[in-house]
């Protein structure tokens, strides 16, 4: 099998790569750990597009994703990111999307009303890419490692279903492995979106950056017995938010349900995670009229086992997306020849907050570009070691499993993550987080993995051990408040020191992190 492109991730981002690397005439090895597109982030989303419009100017939307992500972000991306969306939308409608024009961009609106818009953009792609004849799926393969020949990559190398270790060479390879909002205990992520992909970048090599930026998005159930779903906008005007106390807490703050929402969440989320300190919030629908459940987005809830219209439903802040990660250029190329990256594991759009929208905008026009660009460099280089081998790891022991152990230690994670690294920070937790995610990692280390799902659980944990402790160090080192990002004991914004990008690089023999700062790239 001889392969140019091989795109490792089945969400937006990596299925638009797929189409687009293909358009160009490369052979195309789309990859996924689960079931192409339906496992991803991608088919959980609103369908919300952030964009130019007819009202809508490109300086304007330049203007407020750079100041919603408070300066942070790299000029040059979020200009091409706008330039390039007006060719995007298009694009999708030419999939059979439709796409409802908002005020600041756009929404799909669903074939049927009570899907979410989210499964309805990756059923469009996925079909597309099932049509294409140069692309071949390979679901339900792991993969460990980014292959490299001195300072070029030629491939990867994984674990697929019948527990083979499994390299696969093809001269350019495309990171679309998504964020790591599962590394918290609250998240409205998929359950195994835990930093995979940052993890494979810096074993490749690469430097990571701004990592500690990462978006709660305030209003995630939280009732016990139900899965942690966003709870979509636009919101009702009869909506009330109370907290433990009785209390309307956005008359007490003083906001706007959906502006706090849009453009306002870390503030918001602070807001909500203090108040759940002293008791349970609640969202009441109980005095919308009966006609908007018929209509999206309240219908969507009426599959959900509650009874919306007859109590309120408890909230609580989830951690929702990653600002930071690799480092493109306007091909979409990382510093490692071949490796090409889009979706949420790139950083530089969103500097210090992600504007609403823009993580769709962000996954179709970098999707489009990095698959095109990963389509020219590698078929420049055909015949550049295009052989796939197979050899078989040691067999598996499954009396000897040490699947209780590791799911543990996910716990444990993923606890540490939320009351060290969430929506609240301080030096003192900080340090004892960072001290708390060693001793994690030494038991890790000293774990077996004895059978297939072994492997896969123990690298899902190195993976996100090694980015919760990205996240803290990158955290205890920006003395300020900004963005997403808060501080407890540095509340304010801090232009004059802190008005640059954290970068981290790992030392593999220390097993720990190098920290610089660097300008912000305009």
């Amino acid at each position: 099998m001889r392969e140019d492109v091989i795109v490792v991730g089945a969400g937006c981002a990596g299925l638009v790569a797929a189409l687009e690397a293909r358009r160009q005439g490369a052979q195309v090895l789309l990859i996924d750990r689960g079931p192409i597109g339906i496992g991803t982030n991608s088919a959980l989303s609103n369908g919300l597009f952030a964009g130019p419009t007819i009202n809508y100017s490109l300086d304007n939307y330049i203007e407020d994703t750079l100041q919603t992500g408070r300066k942070l972000n790299s000029e040059p991306l979020v200009t091409l990111l706008a330039k390039e969306s007006l060719s995007a939308f298009p694009f999708l409608r030419s999939l059979g999307i439709d796409l409802v024009e908002l005020p600041k961009g756009y929404r799909i609106k669903s074939i049927q009303s009570d899907h979410a818009p989210g499964f309805t953009l990756v059923r469009a792609l996925m079909r597309r890419v099932k049509d294409s004849d140069g692309i071949d799926l390979f679901p339900g393969f792991y993969v460990i490692e980014i292959l490299k020949d001195g300072e070029k990559t030629y491939g990867v190398k994984g674990i697929d279903r019948e527990g083979r270790l499994v390299s696969i060479y093809a001269p350019a390879v495309v990171l679309a492995t998504g964020g790591a909002g599962a590394i918290y205990l609250r998240t409205d992520n998929q359950k195994n979106i835990m930093g995979q992909g940052y993890y494979l970048a810096a074993k490749a090599g690469l430097r990571l950056w701004d990592m500690e930026f990462v978006q709660f998005y305030p209003l995630v159930m939280a009732q016990r017995g139900l899965p942690s779903l966003l709870l979509y906008p636009p919101y009702p005007e009869e909506v009330l938010l109370i907290n433990s106390s009785g209390e309307d807490i956005l008359n007490k703050y003083n906001m706007d349900l959906q502006e706090a929402v849009s453009t306002r969440r870390g503030d918001f989320s602070a807001i909500l995670f203090q108040e759940c300190l002293k008791g349970p919030v609640y969202m009441d629908y109980r005095k919308v009229p009966l006609h908007r459940w018929e209509k999206p987005p309240l219908n969507l809830l009426n599959k959900v086992k509650f009874n919306f219209r007859k109590k309120p439903i408890t909230v609580a802040p989830a951690a929702h997306f990653f600002m930071g990660g690799v480092r493109i250029n306007e091909d979409g190329q990382t510093s490692l020849p071949g490796l090409f990256a889009c979706g949420e594991v790139v950083w530089g759009l969103h500097g210090a907050n992600r504007m609403s929208g823009n993580a769709l905008t962000e996954c179709v026009v970098f999707g489009r570009i990095a698959g095109h660009n990963a389509a020219l460099y590698s078929l420049s280089r055909r015949g550049v070691r295009q052989l796939k081998v197979e050899t078989r790891l040691k067999p598996s022991h499954p009396l000897l499993s040490h699947r209780r152990k590791f799911k543990e230690i996910k716990t444990e994670v993923k606890s540490l993550a939320w009351q060290y690294a969430g929506v609240l920070r301080c030096e003192q937790g900080l340090k004892e987080g960072i001290h708390k995610i060693a001793q994690l990692q030494q038991k890790l280390s000293r774990t077996e993995a004895n059978t297939t799902e072994d492997r896969k659980l123990k690298e899902d944990l190195m993976a996100a051990t090694f980015t919760v402790q990205a996240v803290l160090t990158a955290s205890i080192s920006r003395k300020e408040s900004r963005g997403c990002f808060i501080r407890e004991d540095f509340p304010r914004e801090d232009d004059v020191n802190w008005g640059k990008n954290s970068c981290l690089s790992y030392d593999w023999e220390r097993q720990t992190f190098f920290l610089n700062y660097e300008p912000v790239f305009t």
